[in-house]
């Protein structure tokens, strides 16, 4: 059997990365049901958005302990983080005014 040409395995292997990176990300339908089920499930039922400049309601609202879990740093100094209605938000810690709504929380997780 006659050896390849060393530029001839790069070559396959540039060829397979395009491939890769090229190909349709089609989530398969077990994926979509999991998707499904934790909107449902985990983030309760809709509920309207929490305003910006609004207080956040006490009893409604959980304090973000770990916000690495989240996929987020720390807050600005003076602000938390908190899981209200849903939703991911930033709070003014001395006033409890909504300063930006992040993005949805599934659930809880610290």
């Amino acid at each position: 059997m006659t050896p390849l040409h060393p530029f001839a395995a790069a070559a396959a292997g540039a060829m397979m990365g395009l491939a890769a990176l090229t190909a349709p990300n089609t989530p398969s339908p077990r994926g979509l049901d999991a998707l499904v089920a934790c909107t449902m499930d985990c983030a309760g039922p809709a509920r309207p958005l929490p305003a910006v400049g609004a207080v956040a309601p006490q009893g409604q609202t959980h304090r973000v302990t770990r916000p690495g879990r989240y996929g987020l740093s720390e807050p600005p100094e003076g602000e938390i983080y908190a899981v209200l209605h849903g939703q991911l938000v930033r709070i003014e810690a001395a006033s409890g005014i909504i300063r930006s709504i992040l993005r949805p929380a599934g659930k809880i997780l610290d």
